[in-house]
């Protein structure tokens, strides 16, 4: 069977595994003006967020199994035809409610690219190797919701919130062209040879299988300190501390750089010594933040915290996906659903809880028990990290 080239396949998977946030993300810019237009409240134009994103997770427990079945290639093929129709169809929206609805459409055919590219790695690469590949990904990924909103900002300084919807159709365009030309990376000797509904009953499966497990809540409760600090920065760095939002704008983008240099990094290592340096990490950085946040220190004591946090947690993200993945090759389209599935959900669930009470109680709190989970995790796991 023919295979694409690594450069391609980098690129390819790369876009792919980034559409889903790049989707939620890139039209954030413009919710006032989507207030105004439609002249609706702020908390029902927050919901065209929210209905996005419940279809990026769902979508991913959809199409992780259905590509178990019938390949890669031909579940991204149909989703993105859909997204292409959707995003389409959002541009011409009469009213919010018809937006609301379109967005959750759109979010869960966008999920097909971020499970089958993790799926597709697992298919082609073991190892060390699919360590290295998985760190490029989560690079890519890490950047792409920082560049989306900055994109998404330029690009209002030339159209209005249709423009940009616009761009996400020729981007999703794009994809569908890449898509043709992406050669199967699963072959039918290796597909489930099961009716379409049993396919789905791999979920059940691949959720018995303690040691997939076990990595992917590690990566999932580590994860609650990037989700709980996403919510509670623009609190904590603008409204308390002052800081107007070129600074904070400039903050989080270091922030997020640290977090693409301990991906980097993260998959250069062996998995054993990734894992142990970000969970162990993360916990230092959590009780340090925990100190500073509820004694309401210097702000960039309060900085310093958040950046080591999520240099630690890039350093095992590369790790613990090749791990979860190769726990679960022969499923690895429902290992791959599980993985973002939980991910997202973690992060609705941790976004909200910040924000109730004290927020910096609240982000200290989710922050040191999400580390001490993904630790209690791994102490029942390490001994299967090689």
């Amino acid at each position: 069977m023919q295979q694409n080239s690594r450069v391609f396949l980098i690129l390819f998977l790369g876009i792919l595994s980034a559409f889903g946030p790049f989707v939620v993300d890139l039209y954030l810019p413009a919710l006032p003006q989507l207030s105004q237009f439609f002249n609706s409240s702020t908390s029902m134009v927050q919901m065209t967020l929210t209905t996005g994103m419940l279809g990026l997770a769902v979508g991913q427990l959809f199409f992780g199994p259905l590509s178990d079945k019938y390949g890669r290639r031909m579940p991204l093929l149909l989703a993105f035809i859909v997204y292409l129709l959707s995003t389409v169809l959002i541009v011409f929206s009469p009213n919010i409610e018809t937006l609301i609805a379109l967005r959750l459409v759109q979010g869960f055919m966008a999920a097909a690219g971020v499970v089958i590219s993790r799926a597709v790695v697992a298919d082609l690469y073991h190892g060390q190797e699919m360590t290295r590949f998985f760190g490029a990904l989560m690079t890519i990924n890490t950047l792409a919701p920082i560049l989306s909103i900055v994109l998404g900002g330029v690009l209002l300084k030339w159209t209005d919130w249709r423009g940009l919807f616009v761009f996400l159709a020729l981007l999703g365009g794009a994809v569908l062209f890449a898509t043709v030309r992406f050669r199967e990376s699963l072959p039918v000797a290796k597909r489930l040879n099961v009716p379409v509904a049993a396919s789905f009953a791999g979920l059940l499966s691949v959720m018995k299988n303690r040691n997939f497990m076990l990595f992917v809540l590690i990566e999932a409760f580590a994860t609650t300190g990037m989700f709980a600090y996403i919510a509670a920065s623009p609190f904590i760095f603008q409204s308390f501390y002052g800081l107007d939002s070129l600074t904070f704008s400039l903050i989080f983008a270091s922030n997020g750089l640290a977090l693409i240099v301990g991906t980097n990094i993260g998959g250069r290592l062996n998995n054993r010594l990734a894992v142990k340096l970000g969970v162990f990490g993360t916990l230092l950085s959590a009780v340090y933040l925990t100190v500073n946040l509820v004694t309401q220190s210097s702000v960039w004591l309060v900085e310093a915290g958040f950046l080591i946090q999520l240099f630690t947690l890039g350093l095992m993200l590369p790790a613990l996906s090749a791990l979860a993945m190769d726990a679960e090759r022969e499923q690895a389209g429902s290992a791959s659903a599980l993985l973002g599935f939980l991910m997202f959900v973690f992060g609705a669930v941790v976004s909200p809880l910040v924000g109730i009470g004290n927020i910096f109680i609240a982000t200290s709190v989710a922050i040191v028990i999400g580390s001490l989970l993904a630790l209690g995790c791994y102490a029942a796991v390490k001994h299967k990290i090689s």
